[in-house]
């Protein structure tokens, strides 16, 4: 037999028993093609291929009754017409074991051209007859590619696994055709069996003690100021290769190079803290493909009595031990994800936690998971490729409190922000566009039908006590010169640069959007992949069917600001605006383009988008809007339509017939977006005085009328001014209501809209009474229950009422 050593600094030796297999060279190779090409150190055995594939296939759907398939010469067409996700299933329970290599091929076309269809080749891990550990473990994905694509990758079976289960599944409306799906055991990897453990490392300084698994490569820190050991909530499956002490004792450190059995990619990290300062710095390295996301470090684990702290939007404290929603994987590159780069932990009964800031988010995300055996949620990072590699050093910061809680996260990630150059104040804004301070306190008005009565009607709202207002509705050049004219009034009009519908639909689509740059089509549109597949955008109804939408393509955002330029500079010459709403542009994700005449990574889309909202901020000098919110806008920026909306609780469809006055209030409204008990304004905690935070334009004040009195009263809360789209018949039907909203509203962001907000308190146990302050004395509290709070003062609150103090200083 002969075999190749390695051994590595306190790690074990490996031998590799090449066996019959010739040379060393001929398992390079084999191994090569199964991308293990790090397996040249590790004990491979290889067996005869035993390979499986669909015994009784079957479809599984999210949405009830909205998937079947069919077969037609071995091939396998799954119809999906359900909003969802979807599974395409029917191979059997695999027995493996722990280190078995396993290569899953298939060829799939997805014929559809939904919004957003894919299919992943994936397996079901399992402990145990029905003890899930992942429900969908190696594979690849392949998103709308109308050819046949082969689809390769292998994984390695991790620890605690007794059965594999493989399927396909995908998600919204798809075709999808599928050939040739098989699975393979390969080999083993003996390092599993009889070898000695890697010793675990131990460091820190300081309130800090930090402990690296050297069986699991798991992160765990012991805060001595609270005596909670934070440590990871489950055995993730790395394989450690190697581990070992590094840096100073005043910086101490420790390296451990790991393989992710699921990617096979091998990593290196760096976790290292300076001085005494209770943070610890984590630097992940990696070189190579990269086919899925990778998680790690391992989630800590949570106890009840912890609370999730997120900044979706506004912000979530969302508590570990209950039923939620949308939990899913929350990326870091756009407003529909994390609008600010950190998430953390906090116990409620103390304010002691952790937080973690995401120093390279371009390509991150956080992972949620309820882990099975304790039922609770937590929380950890996940990266993803960057052109398909790992390509560059990840880095996050963990930081650790004995209190504070929420508020102490955010005040620790107002300074990193000041740190890296996010940060600009109104103050500043304010003195190189002095129409800022029109913006400050200024209700935002949306209106669709208003015609020739658009100055009657602002007119109207002011001489009701409507004083300060952002007009976005738009209008003539006579109708901008007298808006202009009249007393804190702001006139802007949306505008949007990502959708393009191909001019071949026209005739088919139920509206042209005047707003599309149609002439970026075909050339300067996004490439979702290589092969040329265009990157779908908003899909548009056709003309009398609603169930039937036609995709726009989006431009690459690298493209973006030539046409943007051009007009707005022709537009400003006749109408003198002096705001302007970029639709979609903060809202969307970074997006990677695969055209080979303008490729660009996640990174290089966000300079490129925030270089268009400087286009309107700086060069045309107008105040700057754009959709949801995120914090690499702030300097550019200076509202946000849709951060006080949390994003995955909206009401259905909330982008389309956004005029329609909702009567029947659905559970997730309730259940998160004006719950107080599951709110938290975390981003006014770090951005209040530099962006002015608004409803979405599908889900303003007064789109539902039962809640119109919650979402005012969190804008009282907040210190951000009321969002309205209306109707002249709706107008008329209820301009004093629009009027006394207003009053309720409106009065705190004036007052407090250059101001930091320095604190934030929940004065019940059930959270729904709550105390911002603000940095010049203003203080509010809102009573979101339903009896009488009473101050310790001796002031009661009424149920949905409020009181104000400090508006005089």
């Amino acid at each position: 037999m002969k075999s190749f050593s390695y051994k590595g600094a306190k790690t074990r030796e490996i031998s590799f028993p090449l066996g019959g297999i010739g040379s060393i060279e001929l398992v390079k190779r084999f191994l090569k093609a199964l991308t293990l090409f790090l397996f040249v150190m590790l004990p491979v055995v290889f067996v005869g291929a035993e390979s499986w594939t669909y015994e009784n296939p079957f479809v599984w759907t999210r949405d009830t009754g909205a998937g079947e398939f069919s077969v037609d010469d071995d091939v396998y067409t799954v119809t999906h017409t359900g909003e969802h996700d979807w599974s395409f299933s029917g191979f059997k329970r695999i027995e493996v074991q722990t280190g078995e290599i396993f290569e899953i091929n298939a060829n799939i076309k997805i014929t559809s051209d939904s919004h957003y269809s894919d299919a992943q080749t994936c397996v079901i891990l399992r402990h145990g007859e029905e003890d899930v550990i992942s429900w969908a473990y190696g594979g690849t994905t392949l998103k709308g590619s109308n050819d046949w694509t082969k689809l390769t990758s292998s994984f390695i079976v991790p620890r605690g696994v007794n059965t594999i289960e493989p399927r396909i599944i995908g998600h919204n409306k798809s075709v999808v055709e599928i050939k040739d799906f098989i699975v393979e055991r390969k080999g083993k990897i003996q390092m599993f069996e009889n070898t000695p453990e890697i010793e675990e490392i131990t460091f820190g300084r300081g309130d800090l003690k930090i402990r690296l698994d050297g069986n699991t490569g798991g992160f765990s820190v012991e805060d001595k100021r609270t005596g909670r050991v934070w440590s990871p909530a489950i055995d993730d499956g790395w394989i450690v290769l190697d581990m070992k002490a590094s840096g100073s004792k005043a910086n101490p450190s420790a390296t451990v190079r790991l393989l992710n059995p699921e990617s096979t990619l091998e990593i290196s990290a760096v976790f290292s803290q300076q001085d005494d300062i209770p943070e610890v710095l984590v630097e992940i390295s990696g070189e190579g493909e990269l086919e899925k996301t990778i998680d790690y470090p391992t989630r800590f684990g949570t106890v009840s009595g912890d609370r999730m702290i997120m900044p979706v939007n506004e912000g979530l404290g969302l508590a570990v031990d209950e039923h939620h929603e949308h939990l899913w994987r929350w990326h870091t590159y756009g407003g529909h994800g994390l609008c600010m780069s950190f998430f953390g932990v906090v116990e409620d009964s103390t304010g002691a936690g952790w937080m973690c800031i995401l120093e390279t988010p371009d390509d991150a995300a956080i992972m949620f998971r309820k882990t099975e055996e304790s039922g609770l949620w937590s929380a950890g990072p996940s990266w993803d490729a960057s052109f398909g590699k790992f390509s560059y050093k990840r880095k996050i910061r963990y930081i650790f409190f004995d209190k504070g809680g929420h508020v102490g996260m955010c005040k620790r990630y107002r300074n990193y922000s000041k740190e890296i150059g996010l940060f600009k104040p109104f103050t500043e804004k304010v003195k190189q566009n002095p129409n800022i301070d029109k913006l400050i306190g200024a209700a935002n008005i949306w209106n669709f039908d208003a015609g020739k009565q658009k100055l009657n009607l602002v007119a109207e709202m002011q001489s009701l006590g409507m004083d300060r207002l952002l007009w976005s509705g738009g209008g003539s050049a006579d109708e901008i010169k007298a808006l202009n004219s009249m007393t804190n009034v702001l006139t802007g009009r949306y505008d949007i640069y990502q959708d393009i519908m191909d001019p071949l639909h026209f005739d088919k689509v139920r509206y042209v959007h005047h707003d599309w740059v149609t002439e970026a089509f075909p050339d300067d549109i996004n490439w979702a992949g290589k092969d040329g597949y265009w990157r779908r955008g908003w899909p548009v109804e056709t003309k009398g069917d609603d169930t039937e939408r036609i995709p726009c393509a989006v431009i690459c955002d690298s493209k973006a600001v030539k046409y943007a330029r051009k007009r707005i500079s022709e537009e400003l010459k006749e109408k003198p605006y002096t705001a302007r709403f970029i639709d979609t542009t903060v809202a969307a994700p970074w997006f990677e383009c695969y055209h080979p005449d303008h490729p660009m990574t996640r990174s290089e889309s966000k300079h490129h988008k925030m270089e268009l909202l400087r286009l309107v901020s700086e060069e045309f000098n107008l105040v700057c809007g754009s959709e949801t919110g995120h914090e690499a806008s702030v300097p550019f920026c200076d509202y946000f339509e849709g951060m006080l909306s949390l994003g995955p609780y909206r009401i259905s469809e909330a982008g389309r017939a956004m005029t329609r006055v909702i009567d029947e209030v659905p559970p997730q409204i309730y259940d998160y977006q004006v719950n107080p008990a599951r709110r938290l304004p975390l981003w006014e905690l770090v951005y209040h005085d530099c962006v002015v935070a608004h409803w979405y334009w599908g889900d303003y004040n007064n789109k539902l009328p039962k809640v119109w009195r919650l979402r005012d009263l969190f804008n009282v809360l907040y210190g951000t001014p009321p969002m309205y789209m209306t109707g002249i018949k709706q107008w008329e039907e209820m301009k004093y209501g629009f009027a006394a909203s207003y009053k309720v509203a409106q009065p705190v962001s004036r007052a407090t809209g250059y101001h930091e907000m320095v604190d934030h308190r929940h004065l019940t146990k059930d959270r729904k009474v709550q105390q911002p302050l603000f940095a010049n004395g203003v203080s509010v509290i809102v009573n979101f229950g339903d009896t009488t709070f009473t101050t310790a003062d001796g002031v009661e609150i009424k149920p949905l009422d409020f009181i104000i103090s400090g508006l005089d200083k």
